[in-house]
């Protein structure tokens, strides 16, 4: 199995997950403090624990926003100094997928809506649907008085900090809703996949996400 470090840091979650061998490790914290106070050794301690040095990885994973500007950028330059100087390729993932899988695996959620507080009266939110695997997605940034549950099923999971944004129109749906952060270890699972398909990219386009106005993107 691919050595593979994965980072997100789009959220007040600073979270790291490793893949060697058989087995995984992660680490998940609520730090609303500058993650890149403590990054760098925690990913050192993590490598260290598993008795695997960098030279050893595969391939480096990002969770690529849309989130924090800041945490966003912090995640992707860590992921792309490490590719180039490893020489090793980089794997993109979004933020707001990263949270989806995560209520398709535990809950085998077929429809999962990711909702993030852009600020400035505005949501990111993501839309992902999931037969077998992830069949499709879309990602937009909404004003809040545009979000409408009327887009989505009853079936759908509603995830992330934004739903507090939106929750007098969530209310009017007998919605599944949860406060939830991206965490590594799910960011992990699609990165895994990505690299099995050879879904990479080089270290210089692996660029933070950031959605605004019309701006969206689709797979």
């Amino acid at each position: 199995m691919a050595n593979i470090l994965a980072i997100e840091t789009s959220s007040d979650a600073c979270s790291l997950a490793l893949s060697s061998g058989h087995k995984d490790s992660s680490f998940h914290e609520i730090m609303p403090k500058p993650h890149s106070e403590k990054l760098f050794g925690l990913i050192e301690e993590m490598m260290s624990n598993r008795g695997l040095t960098f030279l050893e990885l595969d391939a480096i994973a990002a969770g690529c926003g849309p989130g924090s500007f800041t945490g966003v950028r912090l995640a992707c330059s860590v992921a792309q100094g490490l590719s180039y100087s490893l020489e090793i390729p980089s794997i993109q993932v979004s933020s707001l997928e990263v949270m989806a899988k995560h209520f398709h695996k535990k809950y085998l959620a077929k429809e999962v809506v990711a909702l993030v507080n852009a600020h400035m009266n505005q949501i990111y939110l993501g839309h992902f649907i999931y037969n077998e695997e992830l069949s499709s997605s879309t990602e937009v940034a909404l004003n809040i008085e545009e979000f409408t549950t009327s887009d989505f099923s009853s079936d759908a999971y509603f995830v992330g900090n934004g739903c507090e944004l939106v929750k007098t129109e969530l209310e009017k749906i007998k919605s599944k809703v949860y406060e939830h952060y991206p965490n590594a270890i799910d960011l992990l699972t699609v990165a895994r996949k990505k690299l099995k398909k050879g879904e990479t990219v080089r270290p210089e386009s692996l660029l933070p996400v950031y959605l605004s106005g019309e701006e969206h993107w689709k797979k």
